[in-house]
C-alpha cells in the first residue's frame, strides 16, 4: 500500500479490502481487489524490488470521539468531536455501497469523521446493533453529544460504553443541549455580596419568566427579568442597584 501513498496519486489512507464489509488495506495482495480512492488519472507499476519514501500522515482520529457499530462478525469505527484541515477530510472518505454488502456504518455522504453533526446509515442483517463508543471531546457545559436511532430513542454518550440496540437503518449523532428536568430557583451566589452577585434558574421548557427583587418588607426593589424564554439552565446578575 506504501507504494500507491508514495506516487502521490493517492490519498493516505485511501485504500480499502472488503471481507463482507470494508477495511483499510495496508497490504496489497496479488489477485484481489482493492477500492482506492485517488486524487488524478495516473498509471502504477508493482514490482518486487520498488522503493519506497517514507509518508507523512498524522491520524487525527487518535485524539477524537469514537463509536463503533457491529455485529457478531464485523465492526466499523467512525469518528468526530474534533476539527481536521480540509485538505485531510478525503482520507476520512469510504468506498461507495452496493447491494450486496453485508455490513457497513458510515455517516452520510461516505465519511467515516464528522465535526459535531452526522446522519450514521447502517446496514447489518442481524437483529442487533453493538455499538461502543469512547468520549475524549467533551460536548460543553449543559451540553450532551446524543446518539439518535430512527424510532426516536436518544442515546447519551459519556466516558466510554457499550449499548445493545435493536437494528436500525439510520442514527443521528449531535449535540443537544441539557434539559432541565424541573423548574429551580437556586441561591444567589456569593452570598453576602459586594457588589455583585448572581442568581440562577433552570427552565424545563419555555415559559414566560420574571424575576423581582424584594426587601424586606416586601417592597419592590428591582426587576432583573420579564421576558419569554427557552428551556435550559439561566443565570442573571445583580449589582444591588434599585430599579
Amino acid at each position: 500500500a506504501d507504494v500507491f501513498y508514495s506516487s502521490g496519486l493517492v490519498i493516505t489512507g485511501g485504500i480499502y479490502g472488503y471481507d463482507g464489509s470494508y477495511f483499510n488495506a495496508d497490504v496489497i495482495y496479488p489477485g484481489r481487489g482493492y477500492w482506492v480512492r485517488s486524487i488524478e488519472a495516473g498509471e502504477l507499476t508493482l514490482t518486487s524490488n520498488s522503493l519506497v519514501k517514507q509518508i507523512s500522515f498524522t491520524n487525527r482520529m487518535d485524539e477524537a470521539n469514537s463509536i463503533s457499530f457491529g455485529n457478531e462478525n464485523y465492526s466499523t469505527s467512525l469518528y468526530f468531536g474534533i476539527q481536521i484541515p480540509a485538505d485531510e477530510i478525503l482520507s476520512y472518505s469510504l468506498p461507495p455501497k452496493f447491494s450486496q454488502i453485508q455490513f457497513d456504518a458510515r455517516f452520510t455522504g461516505d465519511m467515516k469523521y464528522v465535526l459535531e453533526y452526522g446522519e450514521i446509515d447502517i446496514i447489518n442483517t442481524e437483529k442487533t446493533t453493538t455499538i461502543n463508543y469512547d468520549i475524549k471531546v467533551d460536548a460543553g457545559e449543559y451540553m450532551n453529544w446524543v446518539l439518535t436511532s430512527d424510532n426516536g430513542k436518544d442515546y447519551i454518550l459519556e466516558d466510554e460504553g457499550e449499548i445493545i440496540v435493536p437494528t436500525a437503518e439510520r442514527f443521528t449523532l449531535e449535540i443537544k443541549a441539557v434539559v432541565p428536568a424541573t423548574f429551580t430557583l437556586h441561591q444567589n451566589f456569593p452570598n453576602p455580596f459586594n457588589p455583585i452577585t448572581s442568581l440562577r434558574y433552570d427552565l424545563p421548557e419555555q415559559a414566560q419568566v420574571t424575576l423581582t427583587i424584594y426587601d424586606l418588607r416586601g417592597r419592590e426593589v428591582t426587576q432583573l427579568v420579564n421576558t419569554t424564554q427557552e428551556a435550559g439552565f439561566k443565570a442573571v446578575q445583580w449589582d444591588a442597584t434599585d430599579s
